[in-house]
């Protein structure tokens, strides 16, 4: 599955839809992604809080009753914040020296997208579903993975086919191989997909889901249905 989604990232720019299209198929994504977080992520990380308050003995109290949600609640922070300091980048961008701003927006995207590469690729390590969730997975992280590679190549065209898609490629394998090589207790494994919920949260909702212009309601519609019906199901 690693490799799938490498070829994702290799694939992507041969992929072009016609507008109309376009806002169907952005929207039809943002409602599996949606889906696939509150149907399948936050009950995952619900069960992990239970696990580590089997496992962690080191932590007590509150604190260890939370400290999954506490995890995606920094992964959502933490993305946000990221979020922002790059906006705020770019509205400095015509003050100052623009050359200089794109250049270090575009290598701070990469930066930002790597780390959450690097998550998922380790994730798909540790996946014990069955083969037809697994599939569901895949779509799911497909069309996240599709929609993130154009937002990255609207906003940074040719750079980011140049050197962008080779280093989040890089990053799911260095992910991945940190899974294949480690050995770490299912809660570690537990924190990484609590802090990539919080994430995918704010990421989804924020970067993926249309604004009511540019939005498809049947689009999305289709795909918080079919999605959630899948995730449920299966």
């Amino acid at each position: 599955m690693a490799v799938s989604f490498v070829l994702i990232h290799f694939l992507s720019i041969y992929i072009s839809l016609p507008k109309a299209l376009l806002r169907r198929f952005i929207s039809f994504s943002a409602g599996v992604g949606i889906a696939y977080v509150f149907i399948h992520l936050w009950p995952q990380v619900a069960h992990t809080q239970e696990l580590a308050e089997q496992e962690i003995r080191w932590l007590e109290g509150h604190m260890l009753h939370y400290a999954l949600y506490i995890i995606a609640l920094l992964g959502l922070t933490v993305f946000y914040a990221m979020d922002r300091l790059i906006a705020r980048a770019y509205e400095t961008k015509e003050q100052t020296n623009p050359n200089l701003i794109e250049s270090r927006l575009f290598w701070a995207h990469i930066a930002f997208f790597s780390l959450y590469n690097t998550m998922i690729g380790y994730l798909l390590t540790e996946r014990r579903e069955p083969d037809a969730t697994l599939v569901v997975f895949f779509i799911a992280f497909a069309l996240h993975f599709v929609t993130n590679d154009w937002g990255l190549r609207h906003h940074h065209e040719s750079v980011y086919d140049q050197y962008g898609r080779y280093i989040l490629s890089l990053a799911i394998i260095v992910g991945f191989g940190i899974g294949v090589f480690s050995d770490f207790p299912e809660y570690i494994f537990g924190s990484v997909e609590a802090f990539v919920a919080g994430a995918m949260t704010l990421n989804v909702i924020k970067h993926e889901l249309p604004s009511e212009r540019e939005g498809n309601l049947e689009g999305f519609l289709t795909g918080v249905i079919s999605a959630g019906f899948l995730f449920i199901f299966i």
